[in-house]
């Protein structure tokens, strides 16, 4: 099986292929009903290729997923986070976004009220002291937020890092984690997000690798998912938009990106509806014109 045969809602523009090894994506599927939600088939594939195992030990060191905005990442990562705290004891997951203060939000305003609503809330208790919100599961698995400071992360061991919003972020977020899963063999770093801008660094050295590797079929070390409309695809064409949006004709309907389409500027609809970048789109080329600029890259 490989991601070219997915079906149901839109395929990824790039992907890592699915191969034929087991994988936990079915638990966090699972997770996900359980909290309230139906898994979307792109939901699902994420977790079925990032999870990969063989024996129990995961493929993948590293998953990136780029898709549009309000697409259903946010139920994706709780569920993600979820299923690990609850499939083994002890577990430590960390949650970063574009600031700490937009984690907490989410944490405590988002997903606290849906865990608790569930029946899965009585596994769960939640502490919501400014600094130290900490998600704690009767199994004594912790979810907490990022710090990212030079000593965030010192003397932790953490078994599942995610940072989202991560076209906002730059390295310094991944250091903050990165060498507190040295001693965890299962340890999974994932990034999410949607196109940045030119200040974008981070994120767009991830993308550019991860559409290489994926487009080179490779299978090993890091796992990489982008749902994106072509570059040269017509923007006001609906066509365009199930290309590119995997909840469309889920959770989002045509009339509500057509609205949007109306009343946002073209560019910011290229960027957060067609996961777009700035040099994917003429819209990126303002100051110096396209053409002139790749000529000078020759």
């Amino acid at each position: 099986m490989t991601s070219r045969s997915f079906s149901g809602g839109c395929p990824p523009r790039h992907s890592t292929p699915v191969t034929d090894r087991a994988s936990f994506g079915d638990a966090v599927a699972r997770t996900q009903r359980a909290l309230g939600w139906e898994a979307m088939p792109w939901q699902r594939l994420v977790g079925r290729t990032g999870l990969e195992h063989e024996g129990g030990q995961l493929v993948y060191k590293d998953v990136d997923v780029s898709c549009p905005r309000q697409q259903g990442k946010s139920s994706l990562v709780l569920s993600l986070c979820v299923q690990r705290m609850l499939a083994s004891p002890a577990q430590w997951c960390v949650y970063g976004a574009q600031s700490r203060l937009a984690a907490r939000r989410r944490l405590i305003s988002v997903w606290w009220p849906r865990i608790r609503r569930s029946p899965l809330g009585g596994l769960f208790d939640l502490s919501k002291g400014t600094g130290s919100e900490t998600l704690t599961a009767a199994n004594g698995s912790l979810l907490t937020l990022l710090s990212i400071d030079e000593a965030a992360a010192h003397g932790d061991v953490i078994d599942l890092g995610i940072l989202d919003e991560c076209w906002s972020l730059d390295e310094t977020a991944e250091q903050a984690i990165r060498p507190a899963m040295l001693t965890k063999p299962n340890a999974q770093l994932w990034r999410f997000s949607t196109a940045g801008n030119a200040k974008s660094v981070y994120w767009r050295g991830r993308v550019d690798a991860g559409r290489t590797a994926a487009d080179l079929g490779v299978a090993e070390g890091s796992a990489f998912l982008e749902w994106a409309a072509a570059p040269d695809a017509d923007p006001t064409d609906p066509g365009t938009w199930r290309s590119a949006m995997p909840a469309l004709g889920f959770t989002i309907t045509e009339e509500t990106v057509a609205k949007d389409l109306a009343s946002m500027s073209l560019a910011q609809f290229k960027r957060s509806h067609l996961n777009l970048w700035p040099d994917e789109s003429d819209e990126g080329w303002s100051v110096i014109p396209k053409e002139l600029w790749q000529g000078a890259r020759l």
